[in-house]
């Protein structure tokens, strides 16, 4: 029996509000494939969670941790913890990341609205050594309309308008400046511009 329980993966939780590392820990605690681990809020929670493991590791990685980010953290799983399988949660207002998380070799994405129906068989596939991105998320993916600006993209947009600068924006959004780099990309393919003054004469021009 110990040996089996032995072979089972041990999930991480890791996101930066433990109530909702505590709603995730309780779906996977019933999910027999797999054995329910620590719970990590920040970077040094989640080493140290990491580090414990004697076995396989699984860490279900909310789109950020109080001390860091979702490519932040995904850098450094990468590069210390490359054997650790990775499924990124982020809500339906957060798809963004769920791109980011694809792009970033996370072994695995799944919505939050979906969490109930989609974790568990997106464990069992971990478990079996599958990496799997969610017939839905797919569908989103190839299908969405790449020309409609996101709640989070109108954001930045808007503090660019108050000629705030990327370090500023990230620190008003939580986020890094990497990130908001990466968005502010993002923002110049969809109104199909290359300067942030281009992108702010066509917002404020109601022209996206």
């Amino acid at each position: 029996m110990q040996d089996r329980i032995g072979s089972e993966p041990e999930v991480i939780v890791a996101d930066r509000q433990v109530i909702v590392c505590q709603g995730i820990g309780s779906l996977v605690s019933g999910i027999p494939e797999v054995k329910l681990g620590s719970f990590a809020t920040d970077q040094a929670s989640l080493r140290k969670a990491l580090t414990a493991v004697d076995g396989k590791a699984i860490v279900i990685l909310g789109v950020r941790l109080t001390d860091c980010d979702l490519t932040q953290a995904l850098a450094m799983l990468q590069k210390d913890f490359s054997r650790a399988m990775v499924v990124v949660v982020a809500e339906d207002t957060e798809f963004a990341f769920i791109r980011t998380a694809i792009k970033s070799g996370a072994n695995s994405v799944c919505m939050m609205s979906q969490i109930l129906v989609s974790l568990p068989k997106i464990l069992g596939k971990l478990v079996d050594g599958h990496s799997i991105v969610p017939t839905e998320i797919l569908k989103r993916l190839t299908n969405e309309n790449t020309d409609t600006l996101t709640r989070r993209e109108h954001e930045i947009l808007s503090l660019l308008v108050n000629d705030l600068t990327n370090f500023q924006i990230s620190a008003r959004l939580g986020l890094s400046e990497n990130t908001v780099k990466y968005y502010l990309k993002a923002i110049y393919q969809k109104l199909d511009v290359n300067s942030r003054g281009g992108a702010i004469a066509k917002y404020v021009a109601g022209n996206y």
